[in-house]
């Protein structure tokens, strides 16, 4: 009589809790907010499980109609500021009297440049090299016969008018070499010109969604997004022949800089209806 009861107690059990079970995941489920799981299955597929209901924001979302539009402007602007960059080259038997004597050179050329009494000139040492020199015999080590010590100098300028005179200078006073010449835009100029370029190209795609649109007999309503794509700043560089920079009694070269091409793009997405 006694196992009679304990075994309708048993399934009476079993009875309230496959009733009430669904109910208790059912209330569950639908309390999670929406959010999304990503599982994996054995064969690395991926799946998503989402929660909640889709809120109005998501529709929208998912049902605007957009253009997307690429436009690149170039400009070319004239430099305002030079940047060369010289060097004195010294050899000699023993590495002290190789910086020695390039010492007194540098100092000259730095004299020289500065005594042509230009106000906003800068001048800085870029660079400095000491480096010994090998004879190679066959079947014999290599021996030094000298050392060669290596200065560069660079001078920076907004006077333009004034480059071939600080390149004469420099040579006269023991410069041999003319690394490089390089025009190039003050970092204000820079920014302005930027500026400018990026106005250019977010009109010139204004225009190209128009365009678009009008094509497709629709309007543009509002832009979604925009990206700037990058700013590129090409200078002209001019180089000088070792034999030129040795010449004595150097002559003022005249040298007319060339424009600065200025590239902007920008990437615009726009919405459309």
């Amino acid at each position: 009589m006694r196992k009679n009861k304990l075994f309708i107690s048993f399934f009476i059990f079993i009875f309230i809790i496959i009733s009430v079970l669904p109910v208790i995941l059912t209330g569950c489920i639908g309390s999670k907010p929406p959010r999304y799981t990503i599982s994996e299955t054995e064969e690395k597929i991926k799946g998503e499980t989402v929660y909640g209901e889709e809120t109005a924001e998501i529709k929208q979302a998912a049902s605007l109609k957009t253009i997307t539009v690429s436009s690149e402007s170039v400009l070319k602007i004239a430099p305002n500021l030079v940047d060369i960059v010289i060097a004195v080259i010294t050899e000699k038997p023993s590495s002290t009297e190789s910086v020695n004597e390039n010492t007194i050179w540098v100092q000259g050329v730095i004299n020289a440049v500065s005594s042509l009494g230009i106000a906003d000139i800068e001048i800085e040492t870029q660079g400095f090299n000491l480096n010994p020199l090998y004879n190679y015999v066959e079947n014999m080590p290599p021996s030094i016969y000298a050392y060669r010590t290596v200065s560069s100098l660079r001078i920076t300028t907004e006077s333009l008018e004034k480059t071939g005179d600080i390149i004469a200078a420099a040579i006269e006073a023991g410069a041999n070499e003319i690394s490089s010449i390089n025009y190039d835009l003050s970092e204000k100029l820079k920014k302005e010109t930027k500026n400018s370029a990026l106005s250019i190209a977010m009109k010139d795609a204004n225009l190209k969604a128009e365009a678009i649109a009008e094509a497709m007999a629709a309007d543009i309503v509002e832009i979604f997004s925009v990206n700037e794509t990058g700013t590129s700043f090409i200078n002209p560089v001019y180089y000088m022949r070792k034999e030129e920079a040795n010449a004595a009694d150097v002559a003022a070269p005249e040298i007319l800089p060339q424009e600065i091409e200025v590239r902007s793009g920008v990437e615009v997405v726009y919405i459309f209806r």
